[in-house]
Parts: C-alpha cells; structure tokens; sequence
C-alpha cells in the first residue's frame, strides 16, 4: 500500500521550493521558445504536421489517459492517506478506557409528532387554508 507522507507546503524547504520555482520557469520559459519557434519557423510547421499526420487521435487518447491515470494516482494517495490518519484516530481512541459514571443510565425520551413544515409563501397559505375549510365543511356534514 503506497502512503502519502502528509506535509505542508509551509514544512517544506526554501531550497526545494527554489527548485520547484525554477523548473517552473524552465519549463514556461521553453514553451514560449517552442511556441514562437513554431509560428516563425515554417520548416518547423512542415517536420510537426508530417510527424503527428493521423496520429492525433492516438496522442489525445493517450494524453487523456495519462491524465486520468494521474488524477486517480493522486486520488488514491489521498485516499491512503486519509485512511492513515482515520487508523491512528481509531486507535488512540480504542486505547482509551472509558468510565461508566452515574449519569449515563438509560432514560425515556418523550416521542415528538411530526407535523408539516408551515408554508412560507402566499400560494402555500391560501392552500393550507383551502384545506381546512374543506376538513371544517367535511366535519359539519
């Protein structure tokens, strides 16, 4: 079973954070590269179209797998984790020994009715009243 170790970004170093920060402009910085490469460059244009013809289909099945493949690794991570942290919750509390005081006998507890929420609007009043007139005309015949 794959556990998450559960940290916060606050918890994590400036050096790792520095890493991170820098990747991401690398790799924004090289996609501005490529991109513009792309729309000036013709030859570019030419080599993409011919290597990616009749494939797009397969690259956007299988982007979208990986995608999904990534979102339920994730999601089970989260999962495991949460399940982690529900195991210790369960065992400190079965490790705890609970006294039984005086207070905690059994009681009766008087059963309420349930009614009918009261209507909030104009047309529920004019139908609540509608219907005890007709139970009020019923009773008199």
């Amino acid at each position: 079973m794959v556990r998450a170790v559960g940290r916060s970004w606050g918890s994590v170093s400036l050096f790792v954070k520095a890493v991170l920060v820098l990747q991401a402009a690398i790799i924004v910085g090289l996609s501005i590269w490529m991109y513009n490469e792309y729309m000036s460059n013709q030859y570019l244009q030419t080599y993409l179209l011919g290597l990616f013809q009749g494939k797009g289909s397969l690259i956007a099945v299988l982007g979208f797998g990986g995608l999904l493949g990534t979102v339920l690794v994730g999601i089970l991570l989260k999962a495991g984790s949460i399940l982690g942290e529900i195991e210790k919750i369960s065992e400190k509390v079965e490790n705890t020994n609970v006294v039984k005081t005086g207070l905690e006998k059994s009681m009766v507890l008087p059963v309420l009715k349930v009614v009918d929420a009261e209507p909030v609007d104009e047309v529920s009043r004019l139908h609540r009243s509608l219907r005890r007139w007709n139970e009020g005309s019923k009773n008199q015949e």
